[in-house]
């Protein structure tokens, strides 16, 4: 009495169900691991390029104010949209060369919408008081912080 023993078509095709389904359910956890690293990766440089940019402006700005003799700003933000993305420079003026190069998406990416700009950074608001605006928020958001020039907050006796 030879019995031959195994799976009937209805087990092989539930056990392939549940199959495709643990592999589905696998494939979707990587791509969202990889996706949450990307943004997390994305997150951490935006955040080192702040905390660059805040520690070499605000010492600069704190010895010697916002601009230099001739009224010339120390750093210039400088925006462009290179490959349908925008790219921000901070250009250090009394070395001509960048500080720092950055990209951040705005909510209207695509067009570059809010992108292209050239303006100083240390924007003075009050006596020996310079209010630096970098957009590395959330979308394109600024963060901005204020600086004060030592020397002259010691004459204006603040």
């Amino acid at each position: 009495m030879d019995e031959q023993r195994g799976f009937t078509l209805p087990e092989l095709l539930v056990a392939m169900a549940i199959g495709v389904v643990v592999v589905l359910g696998a494939g979707q956890l990587f791509l969202s691991t990889f996706h949450t690293f990307k943004q997390v990766d994305q997150l951490g440089r935006h955040q080192e390029a702040l905390l660059y940019v805040a520690t070499t402006v605000a010492d600069t700005l704190r010895r010697q104010g916002a601009t230099d003799e001739n009224g010339a700003p120390f750093f210039r933000l400088q925006c462009v949209v290179v490959d349908a993305h925008c790219r921000c420079t901070v250009q250090d003026m009394r070395e001509s060369q960048p500080l720092v190069t950055f990209d951040y998406t705005t909510s209207d990416d695509a067009a570059g919408v809010g992108c292209e700009r050239d303006e100083p950074l240390g924007t003075p608001v009050g006596k020996g008081v310079s209010m630096v605006s970098l957009p590395l928020g959330r979308q394109g958001a600024a963060v901005d912080f204020y600086v004060t020039h030592r020397a002259a907050a010691l004459q204006a006796g603040l």
